[in-house]
């Protein structure tokens, strides 16, 4: 099994990379998801995506693999690998985990059947200002220990702005093959690459003088709403825009799906953006743990949302700190 890190901060697109990735791979791939709140989003998004149709999806929520969850971690991995055995096993930390400490922890366990190949950061070229100043030790881990560097998020940019921001990047991490395009626009021997090339085992990369703990960066915080709704489209588009401008704290990253009145939407916040998609009510209807919202960020304003995004009175459920679920089409 060939284990595949794809690292980014919150919001840099990591999920939609991972659908683009198994779509052009023919083997039979595994996805990890990490998810910084109580509740997972991101896998649910695989899992009803036609691209991935047939993969396994393993989920690990509240809290981090790099730090809090370590053992939990490797422990999963162990059980992928001596279980489902897949080709390739992608894993996406959270946004918000220190790529060398994942690293550090799965060299801990790689032998002939487990091999750690090349990690990769996506970067979103928009908020990479924003980030280094505010998340410093963190974004520069996630940067500096990666083979591979791909930009998101610059489409509209030009090529100027993104010729500056290569070169930003490479001072970071001067040794990183950075993609010159979009990935979608990439190569095919770009993508067969991230599936073959075998990782270095030495020690991760870290700034001298400091230390990959994450305990001197003052990480968001994280509010999830299960069973969560609204009453119709228009007031949520109100609160979204209301959210963006900072009503309801300093939101970094927000997403859902909830059901609004006769139709169901999927939100995605990040950097000051967001998108709606409508979705097919169906979708909300099957299974109520479907139907949630997550915020993350500094001091956000609870109870205020509370009063835009309702929840269905449920009977408390334990943790499930791990799951794993298979989606067969």
């Amino acid at each position: 099994m060939k284990i595949l890190v794809i690292s980014g901060f919150l919001g840099a697109g990591k999920t939609t990379f991972i659908r683009e990735l198994v779509r052009r791979n023919a083997g039979e791939i595994a996805v990890f998801e990490n998810e910084y709140g109580s509740v997972g989003v991101d896998g649910a998004v695989l899992k009803n995506s036609a691209e991935t149709g047939q993969v396994n999806i393993w989920e690990m929520a509240e809290g981090c693999i790099c730090c809090s969850m370590k053992g939990d971690f490797t422990a999963s991995v162990l059980t992928i690998a001596n279980t489902v055995d897949p080709d390739y096993l992608v894993i996406e930390p959270t946004g918000v985990g220190m790529l060398s400490n994942v690293i550090e922890s799965l060299n801990r366990i790689t032998y002939e059947c487990i091999q750690l190949l090349k990690p990769l950061t996506l970067v979103d070229g928009l908020s990479f200002e924003r980030c280094r100043v505010e998340y410093t030790e963190l974004y520069l881990d996630q940067i500096r220990n990666a083979s591979y560097l791909a930009i998101t998020k610059m489409e509209q940019a030009s090529a100027e702005e993104v010729r500056n921001l290569i070169g930003e990047l490479r001072k970071i991490n001067p040794s990183a093959e950075i993609c010159p395009t979009h990935y979608k626009d990439a190569e095919e021997a770009w993508w067969e690459k991230l599936l073959t090339g075998a990782a270095d085992v030495s020690e991760p990369k870290s700034e001298v003088g400091s230390s990959t703990s994450q305990a001197d960066t003052q990480l968001p915080d994280t509010f999830s709403m299960e069973k969560a709704y609204v009453d119709a489209p228009e007031p949520f588009l109100l609160f979204l825009e209301a959210l963006i401008r900072g009503h309801y704290g300093n939101i970094i990253r927000a997403k859902g799906l909830i059901p609004a009145g006769a139709c169901a939407l999927r939100f995605d916040v990040a950097d000051g953006r967001y998108s709606v998609r409508l979705e097919d009510p169906d979708s909300v209807q099957e299974t109520d743990q479907n139907a949630v919202a997550v915020f993350i960020g500094h001091g956000i304003a609870k109870q205020a949302i509370r009063r835009v995004i309702h929840q269905k009175n449920i009977a408390q459920r334990g943790k499930i700190r791990f799951t794993a679920a298979a989606n067969q089409r």
